[in-house]
């Protein structure tokens, strides 16, 4: 979907130093809009010495033309410049409006990576309080279910429920047990149990049993968990 001004503006507002940002993105349009303005009034001056700008009989348009031309001739001008300042117009129309539009595409770019940043810090945050033995690891796994709403604020999707990011970990460490640390016995493990070629996945550490996963977890730390 694509943002308006004033839902840019909103977002931006909610965050940290928004504000500036707000103010600072306002500079630059309010900019770029004034100087395409300057550039229209003086382009329209030409369409209008030569009555072309709202249309009407071609004839008497044309003969309008051979007339600014001769007057032109006349007082020494030269007609050929015309064409030249009518396309130099053009083209700083042109960049005035890609100026825009690339100020847009940065603003919405901006807003993306601080939604994706905001995801992830609040999945990291909640396995932490859930008490996950790799937050980090497992907050990738989780990302692809936590979504923005057009407000701005995030939703963990679990099937078809929303749920707050918080209440869908919860219920994602509820699930599964096995990622949850093991408080009693910190550190402890079944010995032995051989070694694991590259990263786990997700199937095998389900079917792991904590100690399995305390014996193994230097290997899942070092190689992280695959989907």
């Amino acid at each position: 979907m694509a943002y308006t001004l004033d839902q840019i503006y909103e977002a931006l507002g909610k965050i940290e130093n928004g504000g500036t940002m707000v103010a600072d993105l306002q500079d630059v349009i309010r900019g770029t809009r004034e100087e395409a303005a300057k550039n229209r009034i003086e382009k329209n001056k030409v369409l209008d010495a030569l009555n072309l700008r709202n249309g009407g009989d071609p004839d008497a348009n044309l003969n309008n033309i051979v007339a600014t031309l001769t007057a032109l001739q006349a007082a020494g001008g030269d007609p050929s410049k015309l064409g030249t300042q009518v396309d130099a117009l053009q083209k700083q129309v042109k960049e005035l409006t890609d100026k825009y539009t690339a100020s847009e595409k940065l603003a919405a770019e901006e807003k993306a990576k601080r939604i994706q940043s905001a995801m992830k810090s609040q999945i990291t945050a909640a396995l932490t309080d859930g008490k996950a033995v790799k937050p980090d690891v497992f907050a990738q796994v989780l990302l692809g279910n936590v979504s923005a709403k057009d407000d701005g604020s995030l939703v963990y999707k679990d099937g078809d429920k929303e749920l707050s990011v918080a209440d869908g970990v919860k219920g994602w460490l509820e699930a599964n047990p096995w990622a949850v640390k093991n408080d009693s016995h910190p550190g402890s493990g079944m010995s032995g149990g051989g070694s694991h070629e590259g990263a786990y996945s997700m199937n095998e550490l389900k079917n792991m049993s904590r100690d399995e996963i305390n014996t193994h977890w230097g290997e899942i730390s070092k190689e992280g968990v695959k989907q």
